[in-house]
């Protein structure tokens, strides 16, 4: 609960709750939110965050509330809150009278109320999809096996869909190549096909510059490798901007060269929508990547289908249809223990804006990290079963990593499978990696009510050569660009309340250009400060795991001591505070000086985008059909 005031409640010495097995068909109730203002000694008054309400209530009642946060039956409650309030033992009814009252008042929300204001939501009617664009570069065996598979694709479900491969390559003989397989593709299928290389990209930047001269250099960076300083980066932002550009005002898919079809369901999915804000990723794991791409099931309806009928929809619609319920439907048993003022996305007014899948085949992560801090503990014993397999797990080659029920997510880190591009969607960093994530960050920041929906199925996910993630995962954390992006974005949301998201987006260019132009040290220390609240997280929640982790074998333990002490040594290091893109002899000026230059470059990104996306929505199909 938020609190106007700043106080405490001190309970002293609490005896041992009651032993009890709670009736599982009773119903279950959490407590509203809400701000606190005290009106006497003896009286406050309680305002619900959700509604504004206000309610009068002595401090005692107040305690009890604030004991209710999580969704318990009413015994449940009431043996808690005589435990822990001095004075209550022996009150049982008195106590049970007090929950009824704030049932009767609304102030205890029980499960199927929950239930049923999230359903009360009308459907939305989605956009058509426009096409599925394909981010590509310099990997054509990659291509061709995703176009084999899309091409599989459109010979069993007859979708005949438009595909666009956005090809950011440098090499000649790999143009050419990508070129001439997405012509096969289109002889094969017969579906409608565009290709944008770097000719085309150029094209595309002369038309908005054109029709807004004064963003002529901030297309370039979003569009354009040779425009961006930092060329030498990874462009999969830039892949991204112009997706979405020719896609605006309608929904879209996004692929990456390296994934495939057809999607899997894993062994360990399950209807129904988790509830778990903090719920963490399942995995199981094979021993060659033959194994992993037959892990689970093929799911046997059309992939992109099955993503655009939640694309682009309300929450409140998606749990409440006969056939969305069985997918999305939210139950009592998963709401049980949740702390309702957790359970912000769950909302009726929620958009899903993005939906994501899982993988199976190679991680998509640099480092296998998650592995230590974000693995559900159903997959650990599969994960350090021996040695042996465990050596070969935490390299990340041959897994299938998901979600066991669909879930939403703030913040996702992948790229997403479809979009919902009707209203505008922000653009990205197109240098460096963690792109995506950055995306999704900005996406809520501009879109207060869009989340994404990760649903409990796979993408292939082949990368051209096995990358050795353990070195990484050992070392020290080293954050890029656009982690620290991403983290400053988020650090904004709910400061703003302008409905428009274009005016949202060139507010936060302001708020960038106000950290630019601060002084060297307010940079460094901001930089320093951001670094050390990484590796303090990640020690703290490591320490928490290995606490928990009695069964783990002596070889996790010493790889989970082996990351803290990385870190720990990093949080005490008086080294230079150095973002992982920037030149390692960087000392503390020159990283306050390239933390500039990233703000700044960014903040025109940010300014000038929200007149190229409406530009992009008034010409449409246009922009494609140009091409």
């Amino acid at each position: 609960m938020e609190n106007i005031l700043n106080y405490q409640f001190n309970y002293g010495p609490q005896s041992a709750p009651v032993a009890m097995k709670p009736d599982p068909d009773a119903p279950i109730y959490a407590s509203e939110d809400g701000r606190v203002a005290s009106l006497s000694s003896q009286e406050c008054i309680f305002l619900v965050k959700r509604t504004g309400e206000p309610h009068v209530m002595t401090f005692q009642v107040l305690q009890a509330l604030d004991l209710c946060r999580e969704f318990r039956t009413l015994d449940e409650h009431v043996a808690r809150i005589q435990s822990t309030i001095p004075g209550l033992a022996g009150k049982r009814e008195a106590v049970a009278r007090v929950l009824d009252g704030l049932v009767q008042r609304k102030l205890l929300l029980s499960d199927a109320d929950f239930i049923e204001r999230l359903n009360h939501s009308p459907a939305r009617v989605p956009v058509p999809m426009r096409a599925a664009f394909i981010r590509a570069c310099d990997r054509p065996e990659q291509l061709g096996h995703l176009l084999a598979s899309l091409a599989d694709y459109e010979r069993r479900y007859q979708a005949n869909r438009r595909y666009v491969v956005i090809d950011d390559s440098v090499l000649a003989a790999h143009i050419n190549e990508q070129r001439d397989l997405l012509r096969e593709f289109a002889r094969t299928t017969g579906c409608k096909v565009s290709y944008v290389g770097r000719a085309e990209s150029a094209k595309i930047a002369e038309k908005f510059a054109k029709v807004n001269p004064r963003a002529r250099d901030a297309v370039n960076v979003l569009l354009l490798r040779e425009a961006h300083p930092q060329r030498q980066r990874f462009g999969g932002g830039r892949g991204r901007n112009l997706a979405i550009l020719l896609s605006a005002g309608a929904r879209l898919g996004l692929l990456d060269d390296d994934l495939r079809l057809p999607l899997r369901r894993p062994d360990f999915a399950e209807p129904g929508l988790d509830p778990n804000p903090n719920g963490l990723a399942r995995a199981s794991f094979y021993s060659s990547m033959e194994q992993a791409l037959g892990g689970g099931s093929e799911v046997d309806e059309d992939p992109f289908e099955l993503h655009l009928a939640a694309c682009g929809q309300s929450l409140g619609a998606l749990t409440a249809g006969p056939e969305s319920s069985r997918l999305y439907g939210l139950s009592r048993d998963s709401l049980r223990g949740q702390n309702l003022g957790r359970l912000d996305l769950l909302s009726p007014g929620t958009h899903i804006v993005t939906t994501q899948h899982g993988t199976y085949g190679s991680s998509r992560t640099a480092s296998a990290l998650w592995l230590y801090q974000g693995l559900d503990p159903a997959s650990r014993p599969e994960f350090w079963r021996d040695r042996e397999s465990y050596l070969r797990n935490i390299e990340g080659h041959f897994l299938l990593a998901g979600v066991a029920k669909a879930r939403l997510d703030e913040v996702p880190g992948f790229t997403p499978f479809t979009l919902d591009n009707s209203t505008m969607l922000p653009c990205t960093n197109p240098v460096g990696r963690a792109e995506d994530s950055l995306a999704s960050a900005l996406t809520r920041y501009c879109l207060p009510e869009g989340v994404a929906l990760e649903l409990p199925v796979a993408i292939g996910h082949v990368q051209e050569t096995q990358r050795k993630r353990s070195a990484d995962t050992l070392a020290a954390s080293q954050p890029r660009v656009n982690d620290f992006l991403r983290e400053f974005v988020r650090r904004q949301f709910g400061l703003f309340k302008a409905e428009d998201p274009g005016q949202r987006l060139t507010l936060l260019a302001d708020v960038m250009r106000d950290l630019a132009h601060a002084s060297s040290a307010e940079r460094v220390e901001h930089l320093g400060e951001y670094l050390s609240y990484v590796r303090a997280d990640i020690i703290d929640r490591l320490q928490h795991q290995i606490e928990a982790a009695e069964d783990a074998p002596v070889y996790w333990q010493a790889d989970a001591r082996e990351i803290v002490q990385a870190n720990a040594k990093m949080l005490l290091a008086s080294a230079p505070p150095r973002l992982a893109d920037w030149p390692q002899d960087l000392d503390a000026s020159g990283c306050a000086s390239a933390l500039s230059a990233e703000l700044n470059t960014m903040a025109d990104a940010c300014a000038h985008w929200p007149t190229l996306w409406r530009h992009a929505a008034d010409q449409g199909e246009k922009l494609l059909t140009a091409l």
